[in-house]
C-alpha cells in the first residue's frame, strides 16, 4: 500500500531513483523553450487553482502565430494548455481558468466569463495584463482602474447568482470609471 507521500513519486524511464512528479507536466518542446523563471510563473499561477491540484495537467508550447498567446482544452485527458514563452501571469491564469470552466465549477463557458473569473481570482499584484475579452471595446484605463475593475468583477460574479445580465451590468460599471460625470 502506498502512503499519501508517495502519491506523486514516479520512477524515471531509466528505472533509477524516484523523483517527485511536477503537478504540471511540460512537453519536451515547452521544457526546452520555457526558461526556469517562466516555469516558476506558471507554477505561481497554478498554485491559485486548488481545483486543479489533484489532476495531471499538461503544458505545451504554442508556436507564435497571430495574436493568440495561449490555448486550453479542459476536456482532453489530461487537460492541456499551451502557451507562448514568457506570456503574462494573467494569460497563464486565464488559460488555467479555461481548464476549470463548466463541470459544476460555477464558471460559465466563454472568453468574457473566463476574464471575469480570472481577474477576480488573481491577487492585484499579479494582474500584469489588461483582460482582452472583457475590455475589448472599452477605452478604460486598465492601469489606473484595475483595482476597481477587480472589485467590479467580484460584484458581477455575485450578481450572476440572481441575474444573467451580469456582463452587461459589469461593462456599464466599467464605462462609468472614465466618465467625467462619474459620481463617487
Amino acid at each position: 500500500m502506498h502512503s499519501a507521500k508517495d502519491k506523486h513519486k514516479v520512477v524515471n524511464r531509466h528505472g533509477k531513483k524516484p523523483y517527485c512528479r511536477m503537478p504540471i507536466e511540460f512537453s519536451r518542446q515547452a521544457q526546452q523553450a520555457f526558461s526556469p523563471e517562466f516555469k516558476a510563473r506558471i507554477m505561481q499561477a497554478y498554485a491559485l487553482f486548488p481545483e486543479l491540484q489533484n489532476k495531471t495537467i499538461a503544458c505545451g508550447l504554442l508556436k507564435r502565430r497571430g495574436w493568440v498567446q495561449g490555448t486550453a482544452i479542459g476536456w482532453a485527458n489530461p487537460p492541456v494548455f499551451r502557451l507562448q514563452p514568457n506570456v503574462s501571469v494573467y494569460t497563464i491564469a486565464h488559460e488555467l481558468t479555461h481548464l476549470v470552466q463548466g463541470d459544476g465549477s460555477g464558471i460559465p463557458h466563454g472568453e468574457v466569463p473566463c476574464d471575469i473569473w480570472t481577474v477576480d481570482k488573481l491577487p492585484a499584484e499579479l494582474l500584469d495584463q489588461r483582460p482582452y475579452y472583457l475590455l475589448k471595446n472599452s477605452r478604460c484605463d486598465w492601469k489606473r482602474h484595475k483595482l476597481a475593475i477587480k472589485d467590479l468583477c467580484r460584484q458581477a460574479i455575485e450578481i450572476r447568482k440572481t441575474q444573467r445580465m451580469y456582463i452587461v451590468w459589469l461593462r456599464n460599471q466599467i464605462k462609468k470609471l472614465d466618465s467625467p460625470y462619474r459620481s463617487s
